[in-house]
């Protein structure tokens, strides 16, 4: 990551593809499961593998399971988070991520005639190792976060930030290098 600016790759994605709708349905109906009980395996089951190490808490809104979100070990997620993950979410080792926090991954386009074709487009977003995003922050499609980073609460991450800083604002800004 030289330049740390440049968004992540952009690929097309259709909204209301067949196929994308399914599994939308289906992550949604579980994680209402999960969110009224609390129950692991059916969070478990979203992701379709164990969360051994990964804390989940209730509610988790997210429309995708399965491949499309990676967790590292000591992953923390406090509740009412969304997770928008159609082009992927990669979250690494020992991150916190506050309440209310908000990963996007899609973007939909300007003119009214594409957008009401369903067309959109997704870039990954990647959460280093060693991270924290406080509580209410969000973070746009294509963003990168580099190890050991904090993200103040509220921020809005427009641009990937670097490795071992703090970074706060709408449009997040690095305010501090660790």
């Amino acid at each position: 990551m030289e330049d740390r600016k440049r968004l992540l790759p952009e690929r097309e994605y259709r909204a209301w593809d067949k196929a994308e709708v399914d599994e939308r349905t289906r992550t949604m109906g579980l994680l209402l499961k999960f969110n009224t009980t609390g129950d692991r395996e059916i969070l478990e089951e979203v992701f379709g593998r164990d969360l051994d190490g990964v804390t989940v808490f209730a509610p988790l809104h997210c429309n995708y399971g399965d491949s499309r979100v990676k967790f590292g070990s000591r992953v923390f997620i406090n509740y009412n988070c969304t997770l928008q993950p159609a082009g992927g979410v990669e979250i690494g080792d020992d991150v916190f991520i506050g309440s209310d926090v908000r990963i996007y991954t899609t973007n939909h386009p300007l003119d009214p005639e594409e957008r009401a074709k369903g067309k959109a487009t997704v870039r990954p977003v990647r959460i280093g190792s060693k991270v924290w995003i406080g509580g209410g922050a969000v973070i746009l499609p294509g963003v990168e976060i580099g190890e050991g980073t904090t993200i103040g609460a509220g921020s809005v991450v427009t641009r990937s930030i670097p490795a071992r800083c703090v970074a706060v604002g709408n449009p997040a800004k690095v305010i501090k290098r660790l």
